[in-house]
C-alpha cells in the first residue's frame, strides 16, 4: 500500500513545489508566439498561460472567422493578449482594446512593448451609456467587472463608461467584429447599439457572475439584432450576422 501511494505523494509534492517556488519566479512567457510579461500575475494564471490554456476558446473562434481586412473592437482588453493575437497572428487591419483598470492597462502596455507594437487603446469601460461607474478590482485582472462581487466598496474604483456608439466614433474605422469578455458586465451593454458593419461577435458569457437568466437574455438580445449562433466553446459564443 505504501508503494502504491508513492506516485500520488510525489505528484502532490511536485505540484506544491511548482506553485510555491517555480511559478512565482517566472517573469516571461510565450503563448502562440506572443511574448508576455507575467511577473505581476498569480501562480494560477501563470500556470494557465504556460499550459497554453489562456483564452483558448477565444483564439479558436477568432481563427475561424477573422480575416486580415477585419476591424476588431475588443471590450475587455485585459493584459493585451487577444489584441496581440489578432494583430500578430491573424494580421487584422485594426484592433482597438477597451480596458478601464489602470493596473491592467499598465500590463497591456508592457506586453505590447515586448512585441514591438503600440496598442490602439480606449481607457474606459463599455456600457449602455456614457458616464461613470464603479469597477470592482478586488480580485485578479480577469475578475474585474462593473458587476461587484465585494462585500464592501474597498476594492472599487470609479471609471469612465462609454456606449458602443461613442467607442465606435473613437475608432479609426467602423468595426466588422466585436470581441467581448467583461466578466458579467456584458449585461450592461445595449446590443441595439452594435453597428451594422459588425458581422461577427465573439463573447464570453458569465452566468456564474450575472446569473443564468441574465446570460440567456444577452444571447437573445444579440440574436434579436440579426445574429445567429454558429458555435459555442464552453461559455464563449460565436455569433454571425
Amino acid at each position: 500500500m505504501i508503494t502504491n501511494a508513492l506516485p500520488s505523494l510525489l505528484h502532490s509534492f511536485c505540484v506544491r513545489w511548482r506553485f510555491k517556488y517555480t511559478l512565482p519566479a517566472v517573469r516571461r512567457a510565450t503563448l502562440h508566439g506572443i511574448r508576455l510579461d507575467v511577473s505581476g500575475l498569480s501562480s494560477m494564471m501563470k500556470n494557465h498561460i504556460l499550459q497554453q490554456r489562456y483564452e483558448q476558446q477565444e483564439c479558436m473562434l477568432a481563427r475561424k472567422v477573422l480575416q486580415p481586412e477585419d476591424v476588431v473592437l475588443e471590450l475587455g482588453g485585459a493584459i493585451g493578449f487577444i489584441g496581440l493575437f489578432c494583430r500578430l497572428i491573424l494580421r487584422v487591419r485594426h484592433h482597438v482594446s477597451v480596458e478601464p483598470n489602470p493596473k491592467t492597462i499598465a500590463m497591456l502596455r508592457r506586453n505590447y512593448d515586448l512585441n514591438h507594437l503600440q496598442p490602439q487603446l480606449i481607457e474606459a469601460a463599455a456600457s449602455a451609456t456614457d458616464g461613470r461607474l464603479k469597477l470592482d478590482i478586488s480580485g485578479e485582472f480577469w475578475e474585474n467587472s462593473l458587476v461587484s462581487r465585494s462585500r464592501d466598496d474597498s476594492g472599487e474604483i470609479e471609471v469612465p463608461t462609454m456606449s458602443l456608439p461613442s467607442l465606435v466614433a473613437a475608432m479609426p474605422a467602423s468595426p466588422t467584429a466585436l470581441i467581448c469578455d467583461i466578466e458579467g458586465a456584458e449585461t450592461h451593454l445595449d446590443f441595439c447599439q452594435v453597428p451594422r458593419t459588425v458581422k461577427h461577435i465573439i463573447i464570453e458569457l458569465h452566468p456564474s457572475i450575472a446569473g443564468e437568466e441574465a446570460a440567456d437574455r444577452v444571447a437573445r438580445d444579440i440574436e434579436s439584432q440579426g445574429f445567429r449562433l454558429i458555435e459555442r466553446q464552453e461559455n464563449t459564443w460565436l455569433f454571425r450576422r
